[in-house]
């Protein structure tokens, strides 16, 4: 009995250690990947302007997103990846909401922010990864299916199905 309770204790502790992990049981710092952050680019670079001449902050966030509980956001060293776009990028721990509509708002401007979400990704060859992302703004979002695709550093971004979302653009 004292074996298996010390064997169990053992493989909880190697799992905290491990961090958070996605549905499939992938450690969530592993998103922070090369092949991750051409997505990233592509999903800033090809978000809808739904609020024209507001100034636009961005978070990202990884995996399940579930409402009364926390999130993961992503680190700070990965969101610096995006400093040459210009954008502001912050990190969701400072995140806040604001009344009557909660929607969620960058701290320091007080505005409406893009969420980035990479809710999961799987590595299905050497250099091919399959991801499902989306964003959300205010009370719009969308979450699709994307296929990353690495060649000597090179990454290829293709944009798949609508996997669920409320946006009409």
């Amino acid at each position: 009995m004292n074996f298996r309770l010390f064997s169990l204790g053992c493989c909880l502790l190697l799992l905290i250690s491990c961090g958070p992990v996605d549905r499939d049981g992938q450690v969530l710092a592993d998103y922070e990947s090369a092949a991750t952050e051409a997505l990233v680019r592509e999903m800033i670079r090809t978000a809808p302007e739904l609020n024209p001449g507001v100034a636009k902050s961005y978070s990202i966030t990884l995996g399940e997103i579930v409402r009364g509980r926390d999130y993961t956001p992503a680190s700070m060293p990965f969101l610096k990846r995006f400093d040459d776009l210009k954008v502001r990028m912050i990190s969701a721990t400072v995140l806040t909401t604001m009344p009557p509509s909660n929607d969620i708002v960058d701290p320091d401007l007080r505005v409406a922010m893009f969420l980035i979400q990479i809710r999961a990704m799987k590595q299905t060859a050497g250099d091919v990864w399959e991801y499902e992302a989306g964003w959300s703004y205010k009370n719009q979002f969308q979450r699709l299916a994307w296929k990353v695709i690495g060649n000597n550093g090179q990454y290829r971004v293709e944009r798949g199905a609508v996997v669920d979302g409320n946006f009409k653009g």
